[in-house]
């Protein structure tokens, strides 16, 4: 399993997809314009975050689950508590996953206690728990950083790769919009994005918005390196290489979920 997954990660741009800078750059332009009208047409309405959760739901692939507001539960929390723990072993601060989430549990309740400001909405969760219901989110959280620590050859990724950052770009056309590029692992060449649910036609659209988010941020209008998605259930991996194209491909998308209106749950 780390071999395939870290040779989608490390592998050179594909030679069958070659980049066309100027090319790139046209079509960057064109989105900028695109989202500068999709966020005046949005001024008058409330604050929008398009996600990628958002993108699957404007295609139809979350029609089974309800519009409730976001809430914690063992199932939101696992990617923000297994990320931690993943820090953690990739720091040699701990030496198992099961280790460094009890570590991450521990570190919210002594938040939570000491009155620190830094203390997340999370951490004051898990710090209300029962028991039963740390179990359940230590259960969770130690499965995820398992499957995502031992996936990889971390030594092949280079030099300190980024756990868990997900950025924002946020309209400088309104306030109101903002499009977030979530990404598990990213390291000079690339971007790994954890999937979960069953392999979609929305996927190539979700992993896209990563790449738009990485070049509107771009000072230099480069092009960002392949996005890498990765279902761990089945151990599929798409692996999506910059093309400009793919800027199309999320605007299209971006412009589908202010269609689609308000989403409902977001994934954590």
């Amino acid at each position: 399993m780390s071999e395939g997954l870290t040779a989608a990660l490390t592998a050179p741009p594909d030679a069958r997809v070659p980049l066309d800078a100027a090319a790139w750059r046209a079509t960057l332009a064109d989105v900028r314009v695109t989202l500068a009208r999709l966020a005046v047409r949005r001024a008058g309405a409330g604050p929008f975050r398009v996600t990628d959760h958002a993108v699957r739901r404007a295609a139809g692939g979350d029609v089974g689950l309800d519009d409730e507001p976001f809430a914690w539960s063992a199932g939101t929390a696992r990617r923000a508590v297994g990320l931690s723990a993943v820090r953690g072993l990739l720091a040699g601060e701990t030496r198992s996953p099961h280790e460094a989430v009890r570590a991450r549990l521990h570190d919210s309740d002594r938040a939570v206690r000491e009155g620190s400001r830094t203390a997340s909405p999370l951490d004051r969760w898990v710090a209300s728990l029962p028991a039963a219901g740390r179990s359940a989110v230590a259960a969770e959280a130690v499965t995820w950083a398992t499957r995502l620590w031992c996936a990889l050859d971390w030594t092949a990724l280079g030099p300190a790769p980024v756990i868990g950052r997900d950025h924002w770009w946020d309209s400088p056309h309104s306030a109101l919009l903002a499009l977030r590029g979530r990404a598990d692992v990213r390291t000079a060449q690339a971007h790994l994005v954890v999937l979960s649910g069953p392999r979609r036609d929305s996927v190539r659209s979700e992993l896209a918005l990563v790449a738009l988010v990485e070049s509107l941020r771009a000072r230099d209008q480069s092009a960002p390196g392949p996005v890498v998605g990765w279902w761990p259930d089945s151990g599929h991996v798409v692996r999506l290489e910059p093309h400009p194209t793919v800027l199309t491909l999320a605007t299209d998308a971006v412009a589908l979920v202010l269609a689609a209106g308000p989403p409902g749950r977001a994934a954590a």
